[in-house]
């Protein structure tokens, strides 16, 4: 590999956000977190590279990958996906996971055949399952592609042991503020202050409080206040909704995966009508905000002992408020920091990965991790001990 390509690959519960840096620039992608069997065939009615086909050769079983999974996905195969990733720490396991790691980072090499890759976990599953992640992902591998009405094209890459790292989410983040675009230290003060990370997903919200590197075991936790639960809440409010709005009462249910964009709109159509449900959807972002805001106000003490709190993730742009409330000056927004707050986790893990490609021990840095010992003098006998208090008492006294 002539010249490294640095990815940062964060598969979450709702999308997978991959960002890369190659020549210099960086690239994202955004593909929806879903993966099924195709049983419909060749699909041909446009060139959407967002349609994207996955195969390990020719003739093998193919699959649906992001939006044409979704599109061409039936309901029972959502519900299970979706509930496997949610309550699943061992998501990964599964082969839906391999197959949207491949495709996001096969779709990300620039050319690379050796990429630098760094993966993230939830809080709560990454001590347990991070050298079963790398022993997954590590090695050659091969498959093809098709994107729209394009050929299969065959991709090739490995994963070497010194070329993966995984981290928790939450922290990936904290490595995108506190790291340039070259993945060296920017915010030294994030490092030496005592810092909470709130990722705030779709199926979960991740609560990390960090030190440094280290995680502060007490006041780190995964709530189950998040955007699913907003859509879940807002489901059954809209269906009551109808129910008042039809003559037979008859109402209409909204699946889960419909109700993104009426949370965008602020408006449903039921029976030819555009009905305004905007203060609906706020009703429920307020209810499951104020939840989420209460438990980490509890689990975090307050946030008394911790300087910074930052917000992070798809979901945060919604609860920030209620953060912001709660928490005041000590809240830092990291859209702020130049990019989506849902590509926040990427862009850190990119970085991160040049950091610790590069990262080469000095001699300060090894001096300054030293310091914290001081030298003294040991007695040879009691007279001698005695001789030095007493050579300290009558300094004393002159003074």
């Amino acid at each position: 590999m002539s010249v490294p390509v640095y990815i940062g690959n964060d598969q979450g519960y709702y999308g997978t956000k991959v960002v890369t840096r190659a020549n210099g620039k960086f690239y994202k992608m955004f593909i929806r977190n879903m993966v099924v069997p195709n049983r419909v065939g060749e699909i041909t009615y446009n060139n959407d590279p967002h349609n994207i086909m996955y195969r390990e050769r020719e003739g093998d079983r193919e699959w649906f990958c992001g939006k044409l999974a979704i599109e061409q996905a039936g309901d029972d195969e959502l519900f299970d996906s979706h509930k496997r990733r949610l309550f699943s720490p061992t998501w990964f396991r599964e082969q839906e996971y391999q197959i949207m790691f491949r495709v996001s980072t096969g779709l990300m090499l620039q050319g690379s055949t050796e990429p630098v890759v760094s993966v993230a976990l939830p809080t709560d599953s990454y001590i347990d399952y991070k050298d079963e992640l790398k022993r997954r992902l590590i090695g050659k591998h091969t498959f093809e592609v098709k994107q729209g009405n394009l050929p299969w094209r065959r991709i090739e890459f490995e994963i070497k042991r010194e070329n993966l790292f995984v981290i928790s989410q939450p922290m990936a983040t904290l490595f995108h503020i506190a790291l340039d675009r070259d993945g060296k230290l920017l915010n030294e003060d994030l490092f030496i202050q005592k810092v909470s990370i709130n990722d705030l997903g779709f199926g979960t919200s991740d609560i990390e409080t960090l030190h440094g590197e280290t995680i502060i075991k007490r006041q780190s936790f995964t709530s189950r206040h998040a955007m699913l639960n907003v859509y879940e809440l807002l489901a059954k409010r809209l269906l009551d909704f109808t129910r008042q709005a039809d003559p037979d009462s008859n109402g209409k249910e909204y699946p889960i995966w419909s109700l993104p964009r009426v949370v965008r709109s602020g408006e449903i159509s039921f029976k030819g009508k555009v009905h305004d449900v905007s203060a609906i959807v706020q009703e429920c972002i307020k209810e499951v905000g104020e939840a989420l805001v209460n438990e980490v106000w509890n689990r975090l003490d307050y946030g008394d002992d911790i300087t910074y709190i930052i917000l992070t993730g798809g979901a945060s742009i919604p609860f920030k408020p209620f953060y912001r409330e709660r928490f005041g000056d000590k809240l830092i927004f990291a859209e702020d920091y130049g990019i989506e707050a849902q590509f926040a986790n990427g862009f850190g893990l990119c970085k991160f990965a040049q950091s610790k490609a590069r990262a080469v021990p000095t001699k300060d840095m090894l001096e300054a991790a030293a310091t914290i010992h001081q030298e003294f003098h040991v007695p040879d006998s009691f007279a001698e001990a005695a001789a030095v208090t007493e050579k300290k008492g009558s300094k004393s006294v002159k003074k």
